[in-house]
Parts: structure tokens; C-alpha cells; sequence
């Protein structure tokens, strides 16, 4: 699949995924949550990286290299392995500064991911992260393109809305993984279809799902059946999946320059590969819109209920409730009966003058 152009509307996930991005976006943050991780896009992402053979430099900090790892790697890995020299996580303890000059001093060019950066701001501050971010992009800048930096972080951190902000970096690569049955939830709940380019109607509704981090509570309510938080996405039919909204903002355009798209992602048994594949193989497009229904003899029956269509609200009413509204009496209905219908026509001019 061609990469796009941010500017472009359609499929945005393959270019973030492959590097490929027209023009280039030098940050990538993913989404990450307790309901729903995005650590299987942050693998994949680094899995294929490493298949093209590029220079690769991976700071785990929360999960040990091997878990984020491929099981087949290159020369061209550098791992930095912080899990035991972060405050509070292990038997050593380091600086900021000197975790900084670590990752510096091997840093040629190439791609950086960074698995728990939330961690950081926990142990020492949300200002001196930030500012250890930004040496980072700085030497990416500097580097040969197309060099980026990859970051796992939850959108309850400290620091997830600072760092996706214009006045930090310019240029952002946002994706946010969903669960396929809590889109279908929000779609069928707030009246809103699902497409490949959502409406903004819907952009709103993830928006706010991810900034106010009801994942957990939504994710509860997208079945009838109780589920357990699905961290791994194991519990997708047919093998793991996710419906990923991706949000691509170029340096200059304002509201015109960004690019939004929902795409599902599904793990490939046959290759242990995750895929791209269209949406309406994980979730209803439009779940709420079920005029018709299988009867028990085989014909098609009517849905006419709000409870049969799924809805929140009721759109129709019983034969009960038909003949209860058929006898209320209604005020004025018989208002003007009797009249004999002749109008009476009066010169305006005529009437002016009188009132004059």
C-alpha cells in the first residue's frame, strides 16, 4: 500500500507503521491504556522496523527488551535497557541527566522507541521529561531521515496532552487503538456510523472516550455479557484486533492540516503478522440501523420497538399507546367550526385615514 500524504484523506495507519510518511513525521506517540494497550502497535512497529534493516535504538523502561523484542533481530539494535535504573524500579538509581547522556552518545540516526516515558515523569518531573523529549527530537532532527521517535504512553499521564500540543512539536503522529466492540458501542449509542473517515461526529465521541479515560468503564458496557479488561486484545473473534484511529498533523495548515482515519488492525495466524483489514470485518458499520429481522417461519418481520432496534430512546409507540393518545382531548381542535367562511375585505388606506 503507497504511503499518503497527511494532508490526504484515507488510509493513514500503513505509513505511520512503515516509516513511510509524506512528508515526514519525526513524532509518533500511541496511545496506551489498562482497558486496551497500544504496546501490540508499539511491537509491531518496532518488528517491522527491524525487518527493513534500520537502525534501531530501544529504551525499555518498564517492559524487558526481550518481551518488546522480535524474536529474530539485527546487528543494527541498540538496546538500552533502563528497567533496573529507574528510581524506584530496580537496585540502581540514575539521573535524568546521565539517563540523557546515555541515550545521546549512541544515538547516530534511525528510529527511537521509548516504552513507558510516563514512568519518568513519575520519578523525577513532568519539566525535565519534556526537556530530555526534546534533546531527543533535536538530534533527530540532525540525523538522516527518516529518523523519528516512538513513544507508549497513556493519555492519563502527566505529560500525554503537553507533548501532543503544536507550541511542543509542530509535526504529530497520534494512534489510538480501540476496542472493536466499544466503537460499535459508542456508534450505536450516540446515533454515529462508523467509516474509514469518520464523521466529525464521531472523531469527537473517541476523542473524548480517550481524554477522559472511560476505556474502562465503556469497555464494561460494550457487551451484554460481562468482559474482562482485554489488555492483549485476545478476546477479539477470530484472533486480536483493534479499530485504530490515527491522527497525522503537518507543521502548517491549522485545522486543514490534519488528517484523521479509522482503520482495523488484526493479527494474521498464518504469518504471526498483524494486518491491515477493512472494518466492516471487525465491527457493524452501522449497528443501530436494523429495519429487519429473520421471523420464526422464515419471513422477514418488521422491527418496530426501540428495544428490538437496539436504541436508547423510544421512536414508536404500542397499539396501546396509539389508542390512549387517540383519546386525549385536545384544546381548540373545534375552535371556528360554524363559521360561514365569507372574508371581509377593508381598505387599509381607508382605515389609516380613520386613524388619523
Amino acid at each position: 500500500m503507497p504511503s499518503r500524504s497527511s494532508g490526504d484523506t484515507g488510509p493513514l495507519l500503513s505509513g505511520a507503521l512503515d516509516n513511510a510518511q509524506i512528508p515526514h513525521q519525526s513524532l509518533c506517540v500511541i496511545s496506551d491504556s489498562t482497558s486496551f494497550s497500544g504496546l501490540n502497535i508499539f511491537k509491531e512497529t518496532l518488528a517491522r522496523g527491524i525487518r527493513r534493516g534500520e537502525e534501531t535504538t530501544l529504551i525499555s523502561i518498564l517492559h524487558p527488551p526481550e518481551i518488546l523484542l522480535p524474536s529474530s533481530t539485527s546487528s543494527k539494535i541498540n538496546v538500552i535497557d533502563l528497567s533496573n535504573s529507574i528510581n524506584g524500579h530496580g537496585e540502581e538509581s540514575t539521573s535524568i541527566e546521565s539517563i540523557e547522556e546515555k541515550i545521546l552518545s549512541t544515538y547516530t540516526s534511525g528510529q527511537i522507541f521509548i516504552d513507558a516515558l510516563d514512568i519518568l515523569s513519575e520519578d523525577y518531573s513532568a519539566s525535565k521529561v519534556l526537556t530530555l523529549v526534546k534533546s531527543i527530537l533535536s538530534a533527530i532532527k540532525k540525523a538522516k531521515a527518516p529518523s523519528r521517535l516512538i513513544l507508549l504512553l497513556p493519555p492519563s499521564s502527566a505529560i500525554y496532552h503537553s507533548l501532543i500540543t503544536p507550541s511542543f512539536h509542530s509535526t504529530l503522529t497520534l494512534i489510538t487503538p480501540h476496542s472493536p466492540p466499544l466503537v460499535e458501542h459508542l456508534s450505536k449509542s450516540y446515533l454515529s456510523p462508523i467509516s474509514s473517515n469518520p464523521s466529525p461526529n464521531l472523531w469527537m465521541i473517541l476523542e473524548n472516550t480517550t481524554k477522559r479515560s472511560s476505556h474502562q468503564d465503556m469497555a464494561l458496557k460494550a457487551s451484554s455479557e460481562k468482559i474482562e479488561f482485554d489488555t492483549c486484545w485476545t478476546q477479539s473473534q477470530g484472533g486480536p484486533a483493534a479499530i485504530v484511529h490515527v491522527l497525522v498533523r503537518k507543521p502548517t495548515g491549522g485545522i486543514k492540516g490534519i488528517s484523521r482515519s479509522l482503520e482495523g488492525l488484526k493479527f494474521n495466524v498464518d504469518d504471526k503478522q498483524f494486518r491491515l483489514v477493512d472494518l466492516d470485518q471487525l465491527v457493524d458499520l452501522n449497528p443501530f440501523s436494523k429495519p429487519l429481522t429473520a421471523g420464526v417461519t422464515g419471513g422477514d418481520k418488521i422491527i418496530n420497538t426501540h428495544s428490538e432496534l437496539d436504541l436508547p430512546f423510544n421512536l414508536s409507540l404500542t397499539d396501546e399507546q396509539r389508542n390512549k393518545r387517540a383519546q386525549v382531548p385536545l384544546p381548540y381542535a373545534h375552535e371556528g367550526e360554524g363559521a360561514s367562511g365569507d372574508l371581509i375585505w377593508e381598505d387599509e388606506e381607508e382605515t389609516d385615514d380613520e386613524e388619523i
